[in-house]
């Protein structure tokens, strides 16, 4: 130096992680916990306690907080069927097991004081969101692609998401602004993955809108199926020789009477069995139009499964009497029934997946000629 002095220059290191999209993230993340979890969208309840109300007391979901553990379950099994079977999935299954431990706080405080049964409910589901984040957190070194994140598609359909969501807020429509949170989740996966990424979680989120409640559909769907019911259980007892008439949604007979009641139609063995029968599709299928066959099974094999729970109930009145039937036997049909159900949704893809062509030709197949080795038909050489 000229000057006789030194002089150093200071390299400021990056930081390891873009910081801008850091605070971007953190900020959206706000915003939706505000939207979903603090916005009133109807009376003083916010989205998520609007589902907690519906899944308990309104509707037929009672199997509706374990959507969100499935959705996450196949997330889980879509990136593990990708992978190179080396990966560590030891945070997932703590995360998932914090939720078992959310959702025991509802079972053990519901078997230990029935007064506790609802606020234990009402706070194991409040709780059950953070754990959900959780193990999408303990996905993210997973849900890395080769593409490049959509700078138009995404933030497109986030902008779709948000104008859904106005609209349901305004119109005080829960179950639009529900709606919106999983077209949001699209969006989200759209803008910050690319579309490799964005095709491994489209399943997952797509099984979310199984848990929007559909109890609206009670009139239009539950009432036709009770009927339905009534009418072809009344057949088929006749069939049996037992007298029976059918008077409107009941059934008579000189030793009972019984009417097939809204939660009696089908209309929750479908809901449940809809969301069991798209999961199971999902993991066993492999061909489209399969997973199309076996999810559209749901409703018939909801309507067989309670069609036989009916006339099991009056085949036990006629022989033990209607009080046997209705108040012991009644309780527990649905226990005995509906594993049934999932034995005929299993055996469906199971039909679906066998080697049928491979069958066929075994059959039709003529077999090969013998060959002439020189060998008699013992295997030796013919004798002198």
């Amino acid at each position: 130096m000229g000057n006789g002095t030194a002089s150093a220059t200071v390299g400021v290191s990056p930081l390891p992680v873009d910081w801008r999209k850091g605070v971007l993230c953190f900020v959206l993340a706000g915003l939706a916990v505000y939207a979903y979890w603090g916005q009133p969208v109807e009376h003083d309840l916010t989205c998520w306690q609007w589902l907690i109300v519906h899944w308990n007391r309104i509707s037929n979901y009672s199997h509706g907080p374990l959507i969100p553990l499935i959705a996450s379950a196949l997330l889980w099994w879509n990136l593990s069927e990708h992978g190179h079977g080396d990966e560590d999935w030891g945070p997932y299954w703590r995360a998932l097991g914090g939720a078992g431990a959310v959702l025991m706080i509802w079972i053990v405080g519901g078997s230990i004081n029935k007064d506790w049964e609802d606020r234990a409910y009402y706070w194991s589901l409040m709780l059950l969101p953070l754990t959900i984040a959780w193990q999408v957190w303990a996905l993210r070194g997973h849900l890395v692609g080769q593409d490049e994140p959509s700078t138009t598609a995404g933030p497109a359909v986030v902008a779709v998401a948000m104008a859904i969501y106005y609209m349901g807020v305004k119109a005080v429509q829960p179950r639009v602004v529900v709606i919106s949170g999983i077209v949001l989740l699209y969006g989200l996966a759209l803008s910050f993955r690319g579309r490799d990424v964005f095709r491994r979680v489209f399943f997952p989120i797509t099984f979310l809108f199984l848990m929007v409640p559909l109890n609206f559909l009670d009139n239009m769907v539950g009432f036709p199926l009770r009927m339905f019911v009534a009418r072809i259980s009344t057949m088929t007892l006749n069939g049996m020789g037992i007298q029976a008439v059918q008077r409107g949604s009941g059934i008579i007979s000189p030793v009972f009477s019984f009417d097939i009641a809204d939660p009696c139609s089908g209309i929750r063995s479908l809901m449940a069995l809809t969301t069991v029968t798209a999961a199971y599709a999902y993991v066993t299928q492999r061909a489209h139009w399969k997973r199309w066959i076996l999810f559209l099974c749901a409703m018939p094999l909801a309507v067989l499964g309670n069609l036989s729970r009916v006339i099991s109930i009056a085949l036990v009145a006629q022989v033990y009497g209607q009080e046997m039937a209705t108040k012991v036997y009644h309780e527990w049909s649905g226990y005995i029934l509906f594993p049934v159900a999932l034995a005929a949704m299993v055996l469906i893809g199971l039909l679906l997946n066998f080697p049928y062509r491979r069958l066929f030709q075994n059959w039709l197949t003529p077999p090969p000629p013998p060959t002439d080795n020189g060998l008699d038909g013992d295997g030796f050489p013919p004798a002198a």
